[in-house]
């Protein structure tokens, strides 16, 4: 794997103006946390074959993951409205996207401007413990829901199933009331999407911003090309739920198993 290597100094961060300095750091540090819930997410709704503790485990895994993945994308757009165009340096800055970034640009504000499933899961489930939360979850429990415990020697491995078989039914009726089955499809779905939509933006924002206070392409800037080695395929990486623990960083304890 080939990536191109670039180094900033303070000088030339100090050469942008704060308003889009502020921009630049905050939607980098977006995109790397993005990329990590992204990527995460993908592995963690791997197929774990026909074991039921471990479909159990993986559907545990996946929805958290996928809460709060939903509630960082959320959170980014936030970012974009308030530091780009509050700040009018949309105005600025859209005449220079070319048209693949105008156009996610365009999506996002599509998307973000009328009801849609990543504000219901960031403001219902994605930081919040809320009491109520899950009373509608609670209520379309019916015979033979997965209601399981597992308890183990180590934290790490214990999983209470029965609460997220709540919380998980909770946002499935939050996003598709009449058809359960299409909710997580859709949260993949778009949150995917809205992810494609960010990087494209971001990326214009960057190189936008570099080119008028930076200046020139990558290469202009120094890049260089290093090898990165070793880097698995994605299709066959996952997280797992059940682990070995045999550090001292997984200690707690949960019960006998």
């Amino acid at each position: 794997m080939q990536l191109h290597h670039i180094k900033l100094t303070k000088e030339q961060l100090d050469s942008i103006p704060e308003v889009e300095r502020t921009l630049l750091v905050l939607l980098a540090h977006a995109a790397n946390e993005l990329s990590v819930l992204g990527k995460v997410f993908h592995f963690a709704i791997k197929d774990p074959g026909d074991d039921p503790v471990l479909i159990e485990a993986r559907n545990a895994q996946a929805l958290t993951f996928g809460r709060i993945l939903s509630g960082k994308i959320f959170e980014c757009w936030q970012l974009l409205r308030r530091a780009f165009f509050q700040t009018q340096l949309s105005r600025e800055y859209e005449v220079l996207f070319d048209d693949q970034s105008r156009a996610a640009l365009s999506a996002l504000k599509k998307y973000f401007g009328k009801q849609n499933i990543i504000e219901k899961v960031r403001n219902k489930f994605a930081f919040h413990y809320a009491p109520d939360q899950n009373a509608p979850g609670y209520a379309t429990l019916g015979e033979g829901d997965v209601l399981d415990i597992y308890l183990a020697q180590k934290n790490a491995n214990t999983l209470y199933v029965f609460a997220e078989t709540i919380a998980g039914r909770a946002l499935m009726e939050c996003i598709d009331p009449i058809d359960h089955s299409r909710s997580i499809a859709a949260l993949i779905d778009e949150t995917s999407a809205a992810i494609r939509w960010l990087d494209e933006v971001i990326a214009a924002c960057m190189l936008t911003c570099l080119n008028r206070y930076v200046g020139g392409d990558l290469y202009t800037l120094g890049a260089n090309v290093v090898e990165v080695v070793g880097a698995p395929d994605s299709q066959d990486v996952a997280i797992p739920y059940f682990i070995e623990v045999k550090s001292e960083v997984f200690n707690g304890n949960a019960g006998a198993a």
